[in-house]
């Protein structure tokens, strides 16, 4: 059995080698792109998102820092949620853009009268075809990666992840200085109970 690395010889490099390939797929994020989803989800009388996952996981995080803004946020599948519908914007995150689950919501949502946007690896995906507007992350994901996609060193979706989430805090950081950037406010949004 090989001996262990040293753990800081090990995650200084591996740390390097992370945000470098972070850094290098958020620059291919198209910033018309990103203004025109920031603007879609302002205009929207709520969000509702929904995605597997980890990116579920991300997902949650953007939907609370949303309420901490003073929007009206949720997220599809919690108990509290209430019925998507007109007016509403169904955000969902998928580096394949075919997951099934994520799919049949957003077709579910924009059945009801709800937009649908979406970060995405894949914009030529079923996912790609229905949403708009979309954020494209060129990153490999479970199903392979796009012929203009950013190889990656890591685990198989893990580079999309990354930029996803910082995808959904610049977002949050717009609506931040949009709105003054007012801390106290925020603060007085958060939960006030953590059990």
């Amino acid at each position: 059995m090989a001996e262990a690395p040293d753990t800081l010889t090990f995650m200084i490099p591996a740390s390097h080698l992370i945000l470098g390939e972070t850094n290098a797929l958020l620059e291919r994020v198209s910033p018309a792109d990103f203004d025109a989803f920031c603007d879609h989800l302002w205009a929207a009388s709520r969000v509702m998102a929904y995605a597997t996952g980890r990116s579920g996981f991300l997902l949650r995080g953007f939907i609370m820092r949303l309420n901490h803004l003073g929007r009206s946020a949720y997220y599809v599948g919690d108990a509290s949620t209430p019925p998507v519908g007109q007016d509403d914007v169904f955000l969902t995150v998928s580096g394949s853009g075919s997951t099934a689950t994520s799919l049949g919501a957003a077709r579910e949502a924009k059945r009801l009268g709800a937009s649908v946007c979406a970060i995405l690896g894949s914009p030529s995906s079923p996912l790609g075809t229905l949403a708009h507007p979309v954020l494209h992350l060129p990153a490999a994901h479970k199903r392979g990666i796009a012929k203009d996609g950013l190889p990656s060193q890591q685990t198989t979706g893990s580079l999309f992840e990354q930029g996803a989430f910082i995808l959904l805090e610049s977002i949050i950081q717009r609506c931040f200085v949009d709105q003054g950037q007012d801390r106290e406010e925020a603060l007085r949004r958060h939960a006030n109970i953590e059990a």
